[in-house]
């Protein structure tokens, strides 16, 4: 079983470029992964996108799309993501202040998710901490989502980071979503105290418990991203790179 390819979110460069993304994408491919997560696309055109995907020999791994435009371009979000050639759909955040709220996005994903499979894509939710509490019952928001859409209509990419912060083991929870989880965020923190971000493989995560999770359910891709960095940016996303490069060899 192959190792999964290793993609970037590009939130993590937010700051860095931000009138040359093709000078972005250059660095990210010149520091050695092999495609990116979008978190917008600073106006740039599906066509010029994709040349300079290909220019770069990126992958469009998946896209973070809110709801709000979801539901009000939706074909705009479909015709946009098949040009620059996306696998993912991504619902990056949503509220969860009541159980409504996840009653309203559970109505939600039934409609748009198999639209989205038709086109050819998948629809996954990525968590933050709010998801793995449990403020409306016995089960976390997480599994309820899991239980309420089904594969056709909803899977996860799990946020490492996150799973932690809410003291849940990563590589447990990735086992138990099984099938119905896609990828992952490979994002480390120093220590559960302060719960400081930091670049994956120097910190507390247990990266290759949780890689060897990702081959052995077949995983095509893992993605680095890191919110707040305190170093240059491309040289951290090098870094991390190359921690996870360094157990994907072990796991051979």
């Amino acid at each position: 079983m192959t190792n999964p390819k290793v993609a970037l979110q590009l939130f993590t460069l937010r700051d860095y470029d931000k009138d040359d993304f093709s000078a972005k994408l250059r660095k990210v491919s010149e520091a050695g992964y092999d495609g990116v997560e979008f978190a917008g696309f600073a106006d740039v055109p599906a066509e010029e996108m994709r040349a300079i995907l290909d220019e770069n020999h990126l992958v469009a791994m998946g896209s973070h799309t809110n709801v709000d435009e979801l539901l009000n371009d939706f074909d705009g979000v479909i015709a946009y993501n098949k040009v620059i050639g996306t696998s993912y759909i991504i619902i990056p955040y949503y509220k969860m202040e009541s159980i409504e709220d996840k009653d309203q996005l559970v109505s939600i994903v039934k409609e748009i998710g198999p639209k989205i499979q038709e086109a050819g894509m998948n629809l996954l939710y990525h968590n933050h901490y709010h998801e793995l509490n449990h403020d409306f019952g016995d089960k976390t928001i997480l599994e309820m989502l899991k239980e309420e859409a089904n594969e056709g209509e909803l899977n996860f990419e799990i946020d490492m980071f996150w799973t932690t912060h809410a003291d849940h083991n990563p590589a447990e929870l990735l086992n138990d979503f099984g099938t119905r989880c896609k990828t992952v965020h490979l994002k480390d923190m120093i220590n559960k105290e302060e719960k400081t971000m930091t670049e994956v493989g120097t910190g507390i995560l247990d990266l290759q418990g949780i890689l060897s999770a990702c081959k052995s359910a077949g995983f095509g891709w893992v993605v680095v991203e890191q919110d707040r960095i305190t170093m240059d940016g491309y040289d951290s996303i090098k870094i991390s790179l190359q921690n996870v490069k360094n157990v994907m060899k072990e796991l051979q």
